[in-house]
């Protein structure tokens, strides 16, 4: 039984979908950068533009790593959600990237799924108390991505193969879910 589907199976019931940019290179070396060329797109994250992948994440309430998937930087968020997530249960809390009716629509399941997508800021949405504990709570994937950048090395430009980025992505990552 691997790592991933042991956490599955004692996953909590709330659960924390998010991604987060992965830059490859400076941007001012893209054009120049021919490593991840076949993988690496231009994208726009938080901090800007950037060229390089998306990691998307699913964690539980206690920090545990139950999906994962790399995609190019200029993928939508919600059409990722689905495939990530098809095999799980529960309650997913998700930021403003992941609004959507249709995808909350399709996600539902009576009693098993059901996705919760903070609202915009200048959206005007009603929201319980129990509402803002759960989206105040996000801050745990967040950290997961800032704990795993700055301490287990996960952004960096010193490999010199596909295999060696993609081989450093996973141990970060590993590190991170061990530690």
């Amino acid at each position: 039984m691997t790592l991933i589907e042991l956490n599955r199976k004692n996953a909590h019931t709330i659960k924390y979908t998010d991604s987060t940019e992965i830059a490859v290179c400076y941007n001012k070396n893209a054009k120049y950068h021919k490593t991840m060329s076949a993988f690496a797109t231009w994208g726009r994250g938080s901090k800007g533009f950037y060229y390089g992948l998306k990691l998307h994440v699913t964690t539980d309430f206690d920090g545990r790593l139950l999906a994962m998937k790399f995609t190019s930087s200029n993928v939508d968020d919600r059409k990722v959600f689905m495939k990530l997530n098809e095999r799980l249960k529960g309650l997913f809390v998700a930021d403003a990237g992941y609004i959507s009716k249709k995808l909350a629509k399709e996600f539902y399941t009576e009693g098993e799924r059901l996705l919760m997508a903070k609202p915009k800021a200048n959206m005007k949405k009603i929201a319980t108390h129990f509402q803002h504990l759960l989206y105040n709570t996000r801050v745990r994937v967040e950290t997961l991505f800032n704990n795993t950048k700055k301490f287990r090395g996960l952004i960096s430009s010193l490999p010199r193969s596909i295999d060696g980025y993609l081989g450093n992505y996973i141990c970060a990552l590993l590190a991170e879910v061990l530690a």
